[in-house]
């Protein structure tokens, strides 16, 4: 496993993350949400709520006593905008108690920055503008949230990557490194080019570009390669940008809930193409 990014680095990918990152305890009642997942969840997000059963989850002691990764379980939110979507979640402890760990992405019609000429409005675009959007009831987490941060970063089943200006990965969560096939030796994915694990080069090359320029990639649909073979996956990521100079990433990838769509193109995200 990749050594955990930094603390400002975790803190910066909590608070402004495009997917909802949620921390329960063991009941299930919230400790801990993001932006994102106020978003989602409205006052359903304030500490103390139960949240399987407000997403629509009615067995989660079971899935507690099961202690192992649940992917794409199908979610509803109280958003009206964005009503429905998936839930992947993980079990771990953090100084000896148990938690829940928690990523919601919402559907959105299809993806961001633009759609293709003729598809209407984009609710990706949408989406990444709610979590964008200044909002006072948002605290962002502070220095004693680092550690929950660390936990959800090596527990949740969804892959995490940061990816620097040069386009080098250079963190990388359990999942991202599982996903691509490198768990047995990381650092032939982690310390080089994310353009190596992307099946289409015109995509990664596009969105090469758009991390510089502060542009999100909002529930995107592409395939990754584990040692050649190609991975349907969905991109939720936005990019931390300041002076013009890209810092870092905040990549999410999440195993395709529909593995049989056609891979979205590099032509819709362009107006006019």
């Amino acid at each position: 496993m990749s050594n955990h990014p930094s603390s400002e680095q975790l803190l910066d990918l909590f608070n402004w993350a495009s997917p909802g990152m949620v921390i329960t305890d063991a009941d299930g009642a919230v400790v801990l949400a993001n932006k994102a997942a106020t978003e989602l969840l409205r006052d359903n997000a304030a500490a103390g709520t139960e949240l399987a059963g407000v997403l629509g989850i009615h067995d989660h002691d079971v899935l507690l006593a099961a202690g192992t990764p649940v992917e794409n379980r199908e979610a509803t939110f109280t958003n009206p905008d964005f009503p429905s979507g998936y839930a992947n979640i993980g079990f771990g402890k953090v100084n000896g108690r148990t938690y829940g760990f928690w990523a919601l992405r919402p559907i959105t019609t299809h993806p961001t920055p633009s759609p293709a000429p003729g598809d209407g409005a984009s609710t990706a675009q949408a989406w990444i503008n709610r979590v964008d959007r200044a909002d006072e009831s948002y605290t962002p987490v502070g220095e004693d949230a680092v550690v929950f941060i660390q936990a959800y970063y090596d527990t949740c089943p969804v892959a995490i990557h940061l990816i620097e200006e040069d386009g080098t990965v250079a963190h990388a969560n359990w999942k991202d490194i599982a996903i691509v096939g490198a768990s047995e030796k990381p650092d032939t994915y982690v310390g080089h080019h994310i353009r190596r694990i992307y099946a289409d080069q015109d995509v990664v090359e596009d969105f090469l570009g758009r991390w510089g320029e502060d542009a999100p990639i909002i529930d995107f649909r592409a395939d990754f390669l584990n040692k050649g073979e190609r991975v349907p996956v969905v991109i939720f990521s936005t990019a931390k940008v300041e002076e013009d100079k890209l810092k870092n990433t905040r990549c999410f990838v999440f195993p395709d809930s529909h593995p049989d769509r056609a891979r979205d193109k590099v032509k819709a995200l362009d107006l006019g193409f």
